[in-house]
């Protein structure tokens, strides 16, 4: 069996969640339209409980996986910070570790930083 080359450090994935079907595919696709993002994965409805101003919360929600590179990380957030609909969204962003292949696919189809 071969053993797979990796890219370290290179790989970001951010995570996200809004309560409407249609703001996700507007955030997936703003996000790869403007090449700050190779690919967004709109996972099915879920449920999210947390607290928010004192009181616990049980609300649907589609949760965004963001797929983009180390170099426009800052920039995707600062997008997602721009358009997103809530006044207080979560934002997390991941280190991750690719395939050679397909981290050399994602960096090529991000925008390097400016």
């Amino acid at each position: 069996m071969r053993s797979m080359r990796r890219v370290q450090d290179d790989i970001r994935i951010i995570l996200t969640s809004v309560d409407d079907e249609n703001a996700a595919g507007k955030l997936a696709r703003g996000l790869v339209d403007a090449r700050l993002a190779a690919c967004v994965q709109i996972s099915a409805k879920g449920v999210s409980v947390y607290r928010w101003q004192g009181t616990v919360q049980n609300d649907a929600e589609y949760y965004l996986s963001i797929k983009t590179s180390a170099a426009s990380e800052t920039q995707a957030i600062g997008w997602l910070e721009e358009h997103h609909p809530y006044d207080t969204p979560e934002i997390i962003c991941l280190q991750g570790t690719s395939a050679e292949a397909y981290g050399a696919w994602l960096r090529n189809e991000v925008m390097p930083a400016s």
